[in-house]
């Protein structure tokens, strides 16, 4: 396809096992390449897709759903304005109720790099990081744990059973940042029904930025005074928006809304939190591969 086609660009959708050989591929013979979070399987493959890029001068983005919120667009802009203050502390939570993710490989940790984490709540963990100016994580401690195949009766909405899966449903991770603030995530593909499945908190030392309106919070002495922003209208499709962007950076309007270096610190988290639920340790950053 790419040596008859010759697209100009290439949205990398297939299991994240195949992204790195994918997205050298269409960069070299020419495209610019959109991929799917997660961005690959190992820290090592995302830097190889990053040295492609710079060698064959490609733009290159990371698939994601939620920076494209205007109301997430205006407070990024008010915790970098510093009205938030100071962030000590950040709490992301994403995943399903009763329900693995669509599909014929998310279950498959040898397709997929992992489960709920690397599948669902990697989309608010990207947005919590991107919000808080992509900090330099240093170590992950975590803890993962798979439900399915030890329940009573398992709903399986994957093709199989339950036994098929290889990945965890439930996982919980500490992340230490290079600035001083810290983050826990958490992430479950079988939770109980509930009205906020998916959300994040950011601490900061003048108050609170929510994923649930008001979004920020501020405080004065003891009283919390919610802050309402005025922003753009939100686009209607999200996804949608995401390309039109993307394309508008390929034609020089603008950068791609993902840098390398945020998908890089997304994947170093994710294989972080893996590395250390396998070795039962915390991991340091920088050791991994």
């Amino acid at each position: 396809m790419l040596a008859v086609a010759r697209p100009e660009y290439v949205i990398i959708a297939s299991p994240p096992r195949f992204h790195e050989a994918q997205a050298i591929a269409a960069m070299q013979s020419g495209a610019h390449v959109l991929v799917e979070k997660p961005l690959c399987i190992t820290v090592s493959e995302a830097e190889a897709i990053e040295a492609c890029a710079k060698q064959t001068r490609r733009q290159f983005t990371m698939g994601v759903q939620r920076r494209q919120s205007r109301a997430m667009r205006a407070v990024k802009q008010f915790i970098q304005d510093g009205e938030l203050g100071t962030v000590y502390h950040s709490r992301v939570w994403a995943g399903h109720i009763m329900s693995y993710a669509w599909g014929q490989y998310h279950h498959r940790k040898e397709m997929s790099l992992g489960g709920v984490l690397a599948a669902t709540t990697v989309h608010t963990l990207d947005a919590c990081l991107w919000l808080i100016g992509a900090p330099e994580p240093l170590t992950v401690t975590a803890s993962t744990f798979r439900r399915l195949d030890k329940m009573k009766s398992p709903h399986v909405s994957f093709e199989g059973t339950a036994t098929d899966s290889t990945v965890e449903d439930f996982g919980h991770a500490h992340v230490r940042f290079a600035d001083g603030s810290s983050m826990s995530i958490e992430g479950n593909w079988l939770m109980h029904p509930t009205k906020h499945g998916n959300g994040f908190e950011i601490l900061g030392v003048n108050g609170v930025a929510r994923d649930v309106a008001p979004y920020v919070e501020l405080e004065e002495g003891t009283k919390v005074i919610p802050y309402e922003f005025n922003h753009e209208e939100e686009p209607d499709d999200a996804v949608r928006q995401e390309h039109v962007e993307f394309i508008d950076a390929i034609r020089g309007n603008g950068i791609p809304i993902v840098s390398f270096q945020e998908a890089l610190t997304v994947q170093k988290i994710l294989v972080g939190i893996y590395t250390s639920a396998e070795s039962g340790k915390e991991v340091s950053v920088k050791d991994l591969a």
